[in-house]
């Protein structure tokens, strides 16, 4: 398995303050870049900052308002089932971040690296998911929550051994006050970013599949949107499918969509 992490420089890098073991980015290897930026910039209201990559291969920072979502980019290969928007997680130190996750029977799939971007690695997880990890995050200014990345959630099969797992590799639960605290709420375990008073959730672990994709086990992303009838209506028209139809009221309303490569994603209301 192999997949594209973002090699290059994206415009005005500025130093990380991400917490230890929080989600710090997130990258997208399409096998079609240019329709995959379309079909964003169409449903969900995003514009692309072309970046410099490998000869012939599409690469470009996705923005809303202003604001980074990710990276998307021409995959080098077809990563099937384990396709889609994949979280970077900060780390301190990236061959021992590494070295936790060899020790714990992970596959490493790429690096580490060093890049223009900061040390990085991409690994699978315990059911094949794909995460990467990064040693200085990409921009200070891309966050879980407020901005346009809503939500990145781990659909597992044991949420209580996935916990050990992230917590061991990626230092949750630590003493430091920057490191990614967690808790059990609502059968689902909630990730913090730090212990420190009016910390925000960056992550949740959940059991079960993405609706729609019984039987696989990944993380998922939920990108905030206007209108989310709107979005799941031009998702449709653009070649995507609508998997759950939009659903709830205000703040609450949401759906989850697939691309036209059928990767899914969820679209929340603002």
């Amino acid at each position: 398995m192999t997949t594209d992490i973002g090699t290059t420089s994206i415009p005005a890098p500025r130093a990380s303050e991400s917490t230890r073991g929080a989600p710090c980015w997130l990258s997208y290897a399409a096998r079609d870049a240019r329709a995959a930026e379309e079909f964003y910039g169409n449903v969900l209201g995003w514009c692309h900052v072309p970046l410099l990559g490998a000869a012939g291969r599409t690469r470009s920072l996705a923005l809303r308002a202003g604001t980074p979502v990710g990276a998307i980019s021409e995959a080098s290969c077809d990563l099937g089932d384990h396709a889609g928007w994949m979280p970077h997680f900060a780390v301190d130190d990236l061959d021992g971040a590494v070295g936790r996750l060899r020790d714990r029977g992970a596959t490493v799939a790429v690096g580490p690296l060093t890049t223009a971007a900061g040390r990085v690695a991409v690994a699978a997880g315990p059911h094949d998911e794909v995460f990467g990890l990064r040693q200085q995050a990409v921009d200070r200014r891309w966050s879980v929550g407020d901005g346009p990345v809503a939500r990145i959630e781990l659909y597992t099969g044991d949420i209580f051994a996935a916990a050990l797992f992230y917590g061991g590799v990626l230092g949750w639960a630590g003493e430091s006050a920057d490191s990614c605290q967690v808790e059990y709420t609502g059968g689902r375990i909630v990730v913090r970013d730090g212990a420190r008073a009016g910390s925000r959730p960056v992550a949740t672990l959940g059991e079960g599949a993405v609706p729609g994709f019984e039987g696989q086990h990944r993380w998922h992303t939920a990108f905030r949107v206007a209108d989310v009838d709107a979005a799941a209506g031009i998702a449709a028209a653009q070649g995507g499918r609508v998997i759950t139809p939009p659903r709830g009221s205000g703040g609450r309303r949401e759906a989850v969509l697939a691309d036209r490569e059928g990767v899914p994603f969820t679209v929340v209301a603002e």
